[in-house]
């Protein structure tokens, strides 16, 4: 077996703090709490665009994404020039389209020229949107605010994240390398007029690739939270699947202090604390007790992904027990727990994330899942039945329905496929 990967610490590469240009236009801190992040540069009346050549892969994701599409022509220009395929020259992608109170946020990984390699990053820009009467307009823009912490210039997984009153992002990569591969997850907060790098959290290890055997095979994904009732702490729930051995979770609370994550309290696998070179104070304080304070519910009323490993779930009511029991995927002798999705993937319905209670007929961190529908009259219908990790909501509908990527890769954890809704289920409709 070849010997795993070492030297990854917790302290991020470039943490940067930045501050927007100050000007004549700032959007109500109570409306949104990027408060003077969100400015126009001075004397322009809206921030500055930069031309970009957009990356190949980019047309079915704009052909796809009304909002996203009208959010790139609007952040960077009217025209959006692709790259040729199969180019060698430098481009940008369209990585994520974060939704606050009442802004957006682009966010764009742009590669530099020369054939892509595994130790590629993308470069990070935002670019800040405010709703002006029904229109978008860019109010500020970063160029290269960070880069990312995927292997071949891929941008990762990026979400929102919230800390205390502050909204900020999630950017959650995976980096191989001979048959080893790491997750970790760096977060970033919109504060006093710039966006601040809180640092980074390890999320995930695999041997999967160069184990010997099956048996040796060892994965550890994660579930993070944030918004919880502490400012600048992350609640990450660890998953750890093994050949032949029950799946283990553990809890562990991360707080940033000067611009890396140290632990505070809980538990993390084993895997984590020999692969990362975690620091001594790291160390000392894995097995700490969680204090009541970060054991409490994340304040944040939505999410836009639910998992397996989520905390909180409950014995769904007796309409959806019964529907999934219909279900020839359904393991009579399991039990099933799940919880109401909020927001729901339907304006019209009630969804709820549903699996089987203690890992029951689970096995390589994947479990089976179902999505049930509950319309008005209670009447409950199974729109999902898949063996997955994890389903993530998208700005895409169809028949009224969010489309979402369902993870069915423990082992890669941002991998995932397109679902839509086709008026009865959901079906895959692009990988």
């Amino acid at each position: 077996m070849l010997g795993p990967m070492k030297n990854i610490h917790l302290q991020k590469r470039r943490p940067i703090a930045w501050t927007f240009v100050t000007g004549c236009l700032a959007l109500p801190i109570a409306a949104m709490p990027l408060g003077s992040v969100a400015r126009a540069a001075s004397g322009s009346g809206e921030a500055k665009r930069v031309p970009v050549l957009l990356c190949d892969g980019d047309k079915d994701v704009l052909a796809d994404n009304t909002d996203m599409r009208n959010a790139a022509a609007i952040a960077l220009r009217k025209a959006l020039p692709f790259q040729a395929v199969n180019s060698a020259d430098g481009c940008t992608s369209l990585a994520a389209l974060l939704t606050f109170a009442s802004a957006k946020v682009l966010i764009t990984a742009t590669t530099d020229p020369g054939e892509s390699s595994p130790s590629q990053s993308a470069h990070l820009s935002a670019y800040f949107l405010r709703d002006s009467g029904g229109q978008l307009r860019l109010v500020a823009s970063k160029n290269n605010f960070a880069d990312s912490n995927s292997s071949w210039g891929n941008a990762g997984e990026i979400g929102t994240a919230h800390f205390g009153p502050d909204d900020g992002m999630m950017v959650t990569g995976v980096s191989s390398q001979q048959g080893y591969s790491t997750g970790s997850t760096d977060f970033y907060v919109f504060r006093n007029g710039g966006i601040v790098s809180l640092g980074m959290v390890p999320t995930g290890w695999s041997n999967d690739g160069a184990a010997a055997t099956e048996n040796e095979a060892v994965t550890v994904t994660a579930k993070v939270e944030t918004g919880l009732q502490r400012p600048d702490r992350v609640r990450v729930v660890y998953s750890r699947s093994a050949h032949g051995e029950d799946d283990r979770t553990s809890v562990a609370i991360w707080h940033s202090q000067n611009g890396q994550f140290v632990l505070e309290a809980g538990s993390i696998p084993e895997e984590i604390v020999e692969n990362f070179d975690l620091d001594a104070n790291v160390v000392a304080k894995n097995g700490t007790p969680i204090g009541s304070a970060d054991v409490a519910p994340s304040a944040i009323a939505g999410k836009t992904l639910w998992s397996i490993n989520d905390a909180g779930m409950e014995q769904p009511e007796s309409a959806i027990i019964e529907a999934i029991k219909q279900d020839p995927n359904y393991p009579s002798i399991c039990r099933l727990t799940g919880k109401k999705m909020l927001p729901s993937l339907s304006e019209a319905a009630a969804t709820w994330f549903v699996t089987t209670s203690n890992r029951c007929d689970a096995g390589a961190g994947l479990a089976p899942v179902w999505i049930v529908s509950v319309g008005p009259t209670g009447k409950a219908s199974i729109v999902l039945s898949e063996f997955l990790r994890a389903v993530k909501m998208q700005d895409g509908r169809h028949e009224n329905f969010r489309d979402i990527i369902v993870n069915g890769d423990a082992g890669l954890p941002d991998s995932g496929d397109i679902y839509t809704f086709d008026g009865t289920a959901y079906r895959k409709t692009k990988s």
